[in-house]
């Protein structure tokens, strides 16, 4: 079992699958749910994800976001994601992640909460990649 931080745009493809990194998304999702993988996410990735579902979503757009939800409530009631709020301590970490490594402000969350973890960050942010030493695919 891995424990991973994961970046909103592998949740968002999983749900769409019109998204170019649908498929590769599905794999971690199969991960996750064979036990392979642990979820450790920022809750703002939660919001990230429904916002996105709701704007990208063209038909079942409400089906799609109850998926969603229910998926998610399952995986964390499960142990499978493990949530984090965005405290003080992890926004002054955040705040230096994305000086040091210039990154928009959702992704110094989400990269900075890889950093206080230790944990590897999976994305498919071209700029995050490039950017952050711990990110991959």
């Amino acid at each position: 079992m891995e424990p991973i931080v994961v970046d909103s745009n592998i949740l968002v493809a999983s749900f769409l699958e019109n998204e170019e990194n649908h498929q590769q998304a599905l794999e971690y999702i199969n991960g996750l749910e064979q036990g392979g993988y642990v979820f450790h996410l920022p809750m703002l990735v939660i919001a990230e994800l429904i916002a996105s579902i709701s704007r990208q979503a063209t038909t079942h757009r409400l089906a799609l976001l109850a998926r969603a939800e229910q998926s998610l409530r399952a995986w964390e009631r499960s142990g499978k994601i493990s949530l984090y709020p965005l405290d003080r301590g992890r926004l002054e970490l955040s705040l230096a992640v994305t000086q040091r490594d210039r990154l928009r402000g959702a992704d110094s969350v989400i990269a900075a909460l890889s950093e206080e973890l230790d944990m590897p960050l999976r994305t498919f942010d071209k700029e995050i990649l490039e950017r952050f030493p711990a990110a991959t695919t």
